[in-house]
């Protein structure tokens, strides 16, 4: 997806200079950047609430790629217009492409002044309850991801919003790919044992009725329904083991808290740091809970992952494309894999993820993966949408373009 837009800018009194050369000033150029950013999350809203996207939602990256273009004083105003470039590779529901149908144009729209959007937001002067937004989530903080321009109520105009038109083009999907599952089975780190870290985030709480909770639960009904044997069963922690010839599986479940605890970080990192797969299933947190940063600051270091082991990452959770895909890559690059994909494959999602399915998708993908037959990626992830039903969360796999074609 390619566009150019423009985005108006406050000009900051201290700035003294012509509006024409702001963006050669370096601290105004980094102004300029982090909010062009700012309105272009704003596309997370866009495409699975507004008007043609509730039924065909889509996602952006985080792994765009944006150009400041120029800058021009707005006529009788103190802001600047600017205008940039965007690049990207995104994902969309199929349905956007009816009968298979290749470039499709779309159109949407975007804040033209991201600092004063969620303002705006408000009926009155008085009023507590933003009408433009979910009703839940109606703090500022939360307003690119769910604002919604055309909801009943909404105060939010045109002159609010810019407009912009550009088609998808439709990239070619990869076929008959396989995981390495000669290095997954063979000598990769752990023995003879494929190493599973499997952990599952609350929703809100650790008591019963806890969607989370429930997809623990349920999960871990549906291993021992596939064949997997329980070594330990204890109501936040349990061990599941499997022999797939003469490799043993071993999955460790957790049920933990994604949003403070230095617990869920630190079983993490060991995780991703360690297993063969890694699996989490939860609340993305906006993409917080995960991020790389967040990780490394709480463990105090930055996060490493091996570059020479192969594995899988599964992010189970609300639009884990834009969040985790590039980020965790980017942590196996090297000088003989420049992309870091060889030995990572990552699972996402490009939408939100329904507690519902989440223990049946787990479920698909576990028990494809680790039981010895084998399938290639297109039918392990045929398997993960026939779990999720109508709750699909557009989840597709990454890094398989340099797999192998036979397993």
């Amino acid at each position: 997806m390619q566009f150019t837009t423009y985005m108006l800018y406050k000009i900051p009194s201290e700035y003294t200079g012509p509006v024409s050369r702001i963006l050669e000033n370096q601290e105004q150029n980094e102004i300029v950047s982090e909010l062009v950013g700012l309105q272009l999350q704003h596309m997370y809203g866009a495409f699975t609430t507004h008007p043609g996207f509730e039924d065909a939602p889509g996602i952006p990256s985080g792994n765009y790629k944006m150009t400041l273009l120029g800058a021009e004083k707005v006529p009788n105003e103190s802001y600047a217009k600017i205008t940039y470039s965007y690049d990207d590779i995104v994902v969309f529901s199929s349905k956007l492409f009816p009968g298979g149908s290749g470039m499709q144009r779309i159109q949407f729209v975007l804040p033209k002044d991201p600092v004063t959007i969620y303002r705006k937001g408000f009926a009155a002067s008085n009023s507590r309850k933003n009408l433009c937004t979910d009703e839940h989530y109606n703090s500022e903080d939360d307003f690119w991801y769910f604002w919604n321009p055309y909801q009943e109520g909404c105060p939010l105009t045109g002159a609010d919003l810019v407009g912009i038109t550009t088609d998808l083009r439709p990239m070619d999907v990869t076929r008959g790919t396989y995981p390495e599952y000669a290095k997954l089975y063979g000598e990769n780190g752990n023995g003879n044992v494929l190493q599973v870290t499997y952990i599952v985030g609350i929703d809100e709480s650790y008591q019963n009725g806890d969607l989370g909770k429930k997809t623990f639960q349920d999960a871990f009904a549906g291993l021992k329904a596939a064949g997997f044997q329980a070594t330990v069963n204890e109501p936040r922690r349990k061990m599941l083991s499997l022999h797939a010839g003469s490799k043993r599986v071993s999955i460790e479940m957790q049920l933990m808290n994604p949003y403070s605890s230095m617990e869920f970080v630190k079983a993490a990192v060991h995780g991703m740091q360690t297993s063969d797969i890694f699996l989490y299933d939860g609340h993305s947190g906006l993409g917080g809970y995960l991020s790389p940063e967040r990780l490394a600051e709480d463990i105090g270091r930055p996060l490493e992952l091996p570059k020479n082991k192969y594995q899988i990452f599964v992010f189970q959770g609300c639009s884990t494309y834009a969040y985790y895909n590039t980020a965790f890559f980017n942590l196996k690059r090297s000088g003989s894999d420049p992309k870091g994909t060889k030995n990572l494959d990552i699972i996402t999602t490009g939408i939100g993820a329904a507690f519902d399915v989440g223990a049946k998708v787990d479920v698909a993908f576990l028990t494809s993966v680790t039981m010895g037959q084998k399938p290639s990626w297109q039918t392990i992830i045929d398997r993960v949408h026939a779990a999720e039903g109508e709750n699909s969360a557009l989840s597709h796999i990454n890094g398989d373009e340099d797999n192998p074609r036979n397993p």
